[in-house]
């Protein structure tokens, strides 16, 4: 009886024959919701999508490439421009030669394209899902229509995160099964 090639034998002409090319990306487009279903590290008004998208959007390699360049790009100019105006508002109030009410005065648009050092930062080395500030995430809600947002989920996510500090049990050098929260849920004593 004849035996089956091993698969550790093949040659590598037929291992370098079969590769996944891809032609093609396809973009799908969410409305954006109130979250409920993720833990920002500070704050409530978790950032979630609708359940079904509302536009798909088909793009080859290099267009896609294209368009997440100009996208990382903004993302960054727009990172620094927050930066510049932190700086530009401590330096007013530490300084003392202006009021912090007037610094707390300053916006983004104070803020010009020729104060931004872009060329100097790698867009590649930027990291682009960074955490929101919780008025940040309320302000993209709304500007995406949701009207209400749910007050109740910022206890619950603070009892989540409370919740994850914990873990274990209290025991310190011998495991007590009795009081020993871990022994009672049936695992092993952390």
């Amino acid at each position: 009886v004849p035996s089956a090639p091993s698969i550790l034998r093949r040659s590598r002409a037929r291992r370098g024959g079969k590769r996944v090319r891809f032609a093609q990306v396809t973009v799908y487009y969410f409305a954006r919701r109130q979250g409920f279903t993720c833990v920002p590290s500070a704050g409530g008004s978790s950032l979630g999508m609708a359940p079904r998208h509302h536009r798909a959007r088909r793009y080859s390699l290099s267009q896609f490439a294209h368009l997440r360049q100009v996208s990382h790009r903004q993302h960054l100019r727009q990172h620094l421009r927050r930066e510049k105006l932190r700086a530009r508002r401590r330096e007013l109030t530490q300084n003392g030669t202006v009021p912090s009410a007037e610094a707390a005065g300053l916006t983004l648009a104070d803020v010009s394209d020729d104060d931004l050092d872009v060329g100097q930062v790698e867009v590649g080395d930027y990291f682009y899902l960074q955490p929101l500030p919780t008025k940040r995430r309320r302000a993209l809600l709304r500007a995406s229509g949701v009207r209400r947002i749910d007050a109740e989920e910022r206890q619950e996510l603070r009892a989540l995160r409370l919740s994850r500090e914990q873990c274990g049990c209290l025991c310190r050098l011998t495991c007590e099964p009795r009081t020993c929260a871990c022994s009672q849920a049936g695992i092993q004593c952390q």
